[in-house]
Order: structure tokens, then C-alpha cells, then sequence
């Protein structure tokens, strides 16, 4: 058993080697919930993406995710109903790879920073902000200077989120060179965000999927970033990013390969949108990509209850850092329905 496995083993959880995602192990059910092996299968299949989709379009049914609750609150409420209290849930949810906050209400499937060791993970930024002191800020944490290439919607006040196809291509990073990189999409806007992609670190060769909230642990750590499973160059992975209430301080789920794997919150129903490729360096050197990353076939969700490509009929502007160098290149077109955005770093 390699490490990685040894790890999920102990939180309860196994790697589909088909997919490369975390999931709960299901033998034996959760016994202090009363919930049965069958049930546990059943809860979480519940929570599948298709399950929310037309058959023939593929379009998200947003009449049954108004009613979407996630397999850990449903799980959260049978223990609650046997009188767990919410120090107990927590840990009995830690066993089973699930975590939730109680003053929140946020959930989560996967494992946290901790359990995976990730102890030096770089600053993020507003990626909807037009502020250049942002940019200036960066340099000073950790001693890191951030480059990016980013595709967005200039509009960032109606889409509830997003459902595209990520291949993070060799989302190169090495000792000395590029200490961090990303491929990922954002949701929000006022200086909020929820984000899901691929990154990898200087450290390994894994690329690891992740998810991030700006201004929200992760359930039960003092980290905001997730994660949910590993992926290889060459992959590409369907990432939804979605709000799911109306008003503000709403709940957004977050989707990757069709399974649920998070629950937090956002202050907007009405959003912007955005695509990146993202690195960092302590030493000025970008580590040169050797299989560039896509983007494709995004899908937006706005706050009429349109599920639209993204194609020219949406406002869209293409951006990179303010302060040279560009060591992160793009190019698009449009594909058969929507923009295709392709990334790499080069020096």
C-alpha cells in the first residue's frame, strides 16, 4: 500500500482507479447514523451531477437542485436524530472521509491539507479584482511573484456558475524554478470566490485536484483548499462550480467528474466567471511546460435560468499579469459550441 493509499485508509476512504477521485468507503455503512452499506451507496450516488441533468440536452435541471442536500447534511441530520452532538458528528464524519462545520453548515467529501501533508501552499488573489496592489502584495508573501493568463466574463453580476472540461496538461513545476501551479476556474465576485482545478507543487509529481474557498475553511482545518483525487496530464476533467439558493450569502455546490465533494457559501447569487493558468517562483525561473493545458466546452449558468455556452455572444476579456515577464502564454478559438482556452508556460 503506498502512501497516498494509507492515508485515505485511515480517513476512511479508497481512490477509483478509473477516475483518480477520493471516495468513502461504503462497507459496513455508518452504523451510529443507522445507515446501512446499501444506504451509504445510495445517499452519496444521490448526489451525482446526472442525476440533475436531462437526459437529451445534458442541460442541469435547476427545479430538482433547488432541492439538492448533500449526503453529509442528510447523514449530519440521522445523527443528530439518534443525539450525536456536534463534536461527536465531526469526528464520526472524519472516520468516514466527510467533514462539516456546524456553524456553517459547510460540507465537504475528501481530505484536507493536513492529512496530505501540504503544509506551503501559495497566496491567492482576487482573481476578480483590477487592483495592481494586489499583484505587489503577492511578492511579499513567502517571497513568491504570481504570473497568470485568465479568460473571464466582463459581466460579473449574473452567472450563477460554471461546468467546463479542464486538462491541466504537464502544469509544470520544479525545485528551484516554479514552486506552484495551477489550472482552474473561479466563481464570484466583491472579493469572494469558490474555485476548482488541478495543481501541482514543486515537491512531486502529483497533480492533485483541488477546491479552494477564499473566506471559508475547510471543514474541521485551518486550510481553504480540498481535495478530492488525482489526475494525469493528459485528462481532461468536468468541474461545476454552482450556486444553488437565490439572495445572498447563498450555498454553491461543487461538482468534479460528477461526483459532489463540496458545500459552502458565496455573499452573491450573481457572479462573475473566469478560467486561469496560474504560476509562482521565489527565484524569478518559470518552469517551461511541456504539454499545454485546455479549457473546453464551458457551460454558464446565469440567474434567468439560462444554461448557455460560452461563446461570442457572452462579453469576454482575455488578461494577464499587469508587471512583466508573460511567462504563462494563451490563445483561443471557438470550437463546435463554445471558446476553446489553451494555456502553457513558456521562457
Amino acid at each position: 500500500m503506498n502512501e497516498l493509499a494509507k492515508i485515505l485508509d485511515e480517513h476512511g476512504m479508497v481512490q477509483n482507479p478509473e477516475t483518480g477521485m477520493f471516495e468513502v468507503k461504503t462497507e459496513g455503512g455508518i452504523p451510529e447514523a443507522g445507515v446501512s452499506e446499501a444506504e451509504l451507496k445510495e445517499i452519496i450516488e444521490e448526489s451525482n451531477i446526472k442525476n440533475f441533468r436531462e437526459p437529451v440536452t445534458g442541460k442541469i435541471n435547476y427545479t430538482k437542485l433547488a432541492n439538492f442536500t448533500d449526503p453529509v447534511t442528510k447523514i449530519v441530520g440521522k445523527l443528530k436524530e439518534r443525539s450525536y452532538n456536534d463534536s461527536e458528528i465531526t469526528e464520526i464524519l472524519e472516520k468516514h472521509g466527510m467533514g462539516w462545520d456546524p456553524e456553517t453548515g459547510a460540507t465537504w467529501i475528501g481530505l484536507s491539507s493536513e492529512d496530505l501533508g501540504l503544509k506551503h501552499l501559495p497566496p491567492r488573489y482576487d482573481p476578480f479584482s483590477e487592483s495592481l496592489e494586489q499583484e505587489h502584495q503577492l511578492v511579499e508573501t513567502r517571497g513568491l511573484t504570481q504570473k497568470y493568463q485568465l479568460m473571464r466574463t466582463t459581466n460579473d453580476v449574473i452567472y450563477r456558475g460554471i461546468d467546463t472540461n479542464i486538462k491541466s496538461g504537464s502544469c509544470a513545476a520544479e525545485e528551484g524554478e516554479t514552486t506552484d501551479h495551477v489550472v482552474t476556474t473561479h466563481v464570484g465576485r466583491g472579493g469572494h470566490w469558490a474555485e476548482a482545478g488541478i495543481y501541482k507543487g514543486a515537491g512531486g509529481p502529483t497533480l492533485w485536484l483541488f477546491t479552494y474557498d477564499d473566506d471559508e475553511y475547510y471543514p474541521g482545518t485551518e486550510s481553504h483548499w480540498g481535495w478530492h483525487g488525482t489526475t494525469s496530464a493528459t485528462t481532461y476533467n468536468d468541474i461545476i462550480i454552482q450556486v444553488l439558493g437565490s439572495g445572498e450569502n447563498v450555498d454553491y455546490g461543487i461538482w468534479i467528474n460528477g461526483k459532489w465533494v463540496r458545500l459552502q457559501h458565496l455573499p452573491y447569487e450573481g457572479n462573475g466567471v473566469d478560467q486561469a493558468n496560474e504560476v509562482w517562483t521565489n527565484t524569478g525561473i518559470y518552469t517551461p511546460d511541456t504539454i499545454a493545458a485546455y479549457h473546453t466546452e464551458p457551460h454558464l449558468y446565469d440567474i434567468y435560468g439560462s444554461y448557455i455556452w460560452w461563446d461570442t455572444y457572452v462579453g469576454t476579456e482575455w488578461k494577464h499579469n499587469f508587471w512583466p515577464p508573460y511567462p504563462v502564454k494563451e490563445d483561443h478559438w471557438m470550437g463546435t459550441h463554445a471558446w476553446v482556452y489553451k494555456t502553457w508556460v513558456e521562457t
